[in-house]
C-alpha cells in the first residue's frame, strides 16, 4: 500500500507470528535497511532468506505511537492449505482455505470431521477470500464433500472441442445436509 509493504496474514505458529507480527503491520525497515519503495516480492525474498538466520524488522502499527523492532529466526516453512478452522458462535463451523494445493481436499475433509467430532455444526462457512486458486481436481474434490457421487461439478471448454472436459463428483459425500456459506472476494479464483 503506497510506498510500503504491510503484513496481511502472519502464519499461525510460525516465527513471524510468534514474534508478535500482526495483520496491518507496516514494514519500515528490514535488518536496518529501508523497505520504502520495495515491492511485495522484494520484501518477501529478504524475509524468507536462509533458514536459521536472524531477521530484524522495524514495524509501524496503527494505534501505537512509535515504531518498534521485531526480531525472529527464519525457518523453513511449509504452509498448510487449511490455515485455520474452528467453531464460531452458535455452532457454526468455519474453515479458511488458503489455496487449492495438493491434498487440500483431504485437509478440508479432516477439518470438517474434526469439527463434527468436537460438536454438532448447524452450518459451515468455507472462507475462500484471497484464495488464488490452484489445482482444479482438488476444488472438485472439495465440492464432492457436499454433493452426491456422479453429480457434475464443473466443465471446461477449450479452443478445440477435444479439450472440453466435464468433472463429476467421484466419491461418496461427507455431508449432504449441512448449510454451507462460501466467502469470496475480488482476489478469489
Amino acid at each position: 500500500r503506497g510506498d510500503y509493504v504491510y503484513v496481511s496474514e502472519p502464519y499461525q505458529g510460525y516465527p513471524a507470528q510468534k514474534a508478535g507480527l500482526m495483520a496491518g503491520d507496516k514494514i519500515l525497515e528490514i535488518n536496518g535497511k529501508s523497505a520504502k519503495g520495495k515491492t511485495t516480492e522484494e520484501v518477501s525474498k529478504v524475509l524468507k532468506g536462509q533458514p536459521n538466520t536472524d531477521v530484524k524488522l522495524l514495524i509501524e502499527r496503527p494505534y501505537i505511537s512509535k515504531p518498534f523492532e521485531v526480531s525472529f529466526k527464519r525457518q523453513k516453512i511449509s504452509v498448510k492449505s487449511v490455515s485455520y478452522y474452528s467453531y464460531l458462535s452458535d455452532n457454526i463451523g468455519y474453515i479458511k482455505l488458503r489455496s487449492f494445493t495438493r491434498d487440500c481436499s483431504k485437509d478440508v475433509k479432516n477439518a470438517l470431521i474434526d469439527l463434527k467430532e468436537k460438536g454438532d455444526p448447524i452450518g459451515l462457512i468455507l472462507d475462500l477470500r484471497n484464495n488464488p486458486g490452484g489445482l482444479l481436481n482438488e476444488s472438485v474434490d472439495i465440492v464432492n464433500l457436499f454433493v452426491e457421487k456422479g453429480q457434475e461439478v464443473v466443465s471446461t471448454r477449450g479452443k478445440i472441442e477435444s479439450w472440453d472436459k466435464t468433472y463429476k463428483a467421484s466419491k461418496a459425500p461427507l455431508d449432504l445436509e449441512i448449510p454451507l456459506i462460501v466467502l469470496i472476494n475480488q482476489r478469489s479464483a
